[in-house]
């Protein structure tokens, strides 16, 4: 079936805009009119995903936020993903909805039809699905699970924003040096035509200049198809571990990407807990929600000696996961048999410390910054200076 937005006027004369599900334009416009609407236009909606047409993280969270709303306040599953199709603004999620929906109503599981969409509904969130159902309390998984999207979206924005700045910056530096050898140096040259003797520096701005001139497009071209390739490989696995490789010996970043790593392990844990898996299970699924081989690889080795009788505490012990209050914590939470408010609380730590690190990040990027540029641009540009004054006789 395809999607038709329609505008009608109902029987007080409004004016209204809505979605239907048909497959060809009358079958539209008759449900329309089921609807005691009188149709003014209607048109299909083209879904095909692409890079202004997706689902994105803001989304997907808003709408598990809108479904345990609605579950919580007694509208029926079906019935509240029908709802949620008609009225979001976004034609790729009302698309998905709508196919949930029918899955849903032919009596499917509401998590194997969220399974059919890996691309936003990962393994842990259709598993944390499939227990509320058999619990009958999918509302307040929902709830959680609404809760742990928003923190991780507000996680990918702190870092985002920690990165803007240094960007931007890097860009106007760019082009200021794309500006002075473009426009500024080739106007200086005839300064320089009648020496003899070129001092060196000189040479080196102009040849530096006539080399940005003659393969600048070159220069375009090859960044247009590192930004392309970067983009095209960004999920591939290869391409992820060649990052960590990176960021795990850049000295700063490593430790803001380590506390990210600690934050999906607590927060999956403390949403797992909370929702009545055992332990063994939900350090099962922590292994699949960070993305840091190495943490992967400790949590794997976590997951065998805990299945094998060990304590959570010791076998976190030998890792650096967790700081030394936490294995604390962990330890307490294990005595009382209270692991998930422990988690909750480790959670709260773990999340202030992430913040604290990208305020420190910021505020030492920005004077770092500025003498880069600064030094790259007040280069050439003295540069500049000394290659005009070496064209006169100024007496010393």
């Amino acid at each position: 079936m395809s999607v038709w937005e329609y505008d009608a006027i109902d029987d007080n004369g409004s004016r209204l805009k809505g979605r239907v599900r048909a497959d060809t334009e009358q079958q539209a416009l008759a449900l329309v009119n089921q609807q005691q609407l009188s149709p003014l236009k209607i048109r299909q909606i083209k879904t095909e995903q692409g890079l202004f047409n997706r689902i994105k993280a803001n989304d997907i969270e808003q709408l598990v936020t809108e479904l345990a709303l609605l579950l919580r306040n007694g509208v029926q599953l079906d019935r509240a993903l029908d709802i949620m199709s008609g009225s979001t603004p976004n034609t790729v999620a009302s698309e998905m909805l709508a196919a949930i929906t029918e899955s849903v109503r032919t009596g499917a599981p509401l998590f194997k039809a969220f399974s059919k969409y890996p691309r936003y509904f990962d393994t842990l969130f259709c598993e944390m699905v499939r227990i509320g159902e058999e619990s009958g309390q999918l509302a307040t998984t929902m709830e959680r699970l609404g809760h742990n999207l928003k923190f991780q979206n507000d996680l990918k924005n702190k870092i985002t924003q920690a990165m803007v700045y240094p960007g931007f910056v890097l860009a106007v530096c760019i082009l200021s040096l794309f500006a002075i050898f473009n426009f500024i140096v080739p106007s200086m040259q005839g300064l320089f035509a009648n020496m003899r003797d070129i001092p060196p520096y000189t040479q080196f701005l102009i040849s530096t200049s006539e080399w940005v001139q003659n393969n600048q497009l070159l220069l375009l071209i090859f960044t247009f198809i590192t930004v392309a390739a970067i983009f095209r490989s960004w999920r591939e696995p290869g391409f992820q571990n060649f990052l960590q490789v990176i960021i795990r010996r850049t000295p700063v970043i490593k430790q803001g990407v380590f506390l990210g790593e600690r934050i999906r392990f607590v927060s999956s844990m403390q949403l797992m807990l909370q929702s009545g898996l055992t332990l063994a299970k939900a350090l099962e699924f922590s292994v699949n929600v960070v993305k840091d081989h190495r943490v992967k690889r400790q949590l794997e080795r976590i997951k065998s000696e805990v299945s094998n009788g060990k304590m959570l505490s010791d076998a976190l012990a030998v890792t650096d996961i967790l700081e030394p209050v936490m294995l604390s914590l962990v330890k307490v939470g294990e005595e009382s048999g209270r692991l998930d408010i422990v988690f909750t609380e480790m959670n709260e730590r773990s999340r202030r410390k992430f913040e604290q690190w990208a305020m420190k990040l910021t505020s030492m990027l920005e004077p770092i910054l500025i003498i880069v540029m600064g030094g790259l641009v007040g280069s050439v540009v003295v540069t500049m200076l000394l290659s005009i004054v070496s064209t006169t006789d100024v007496p010393l």
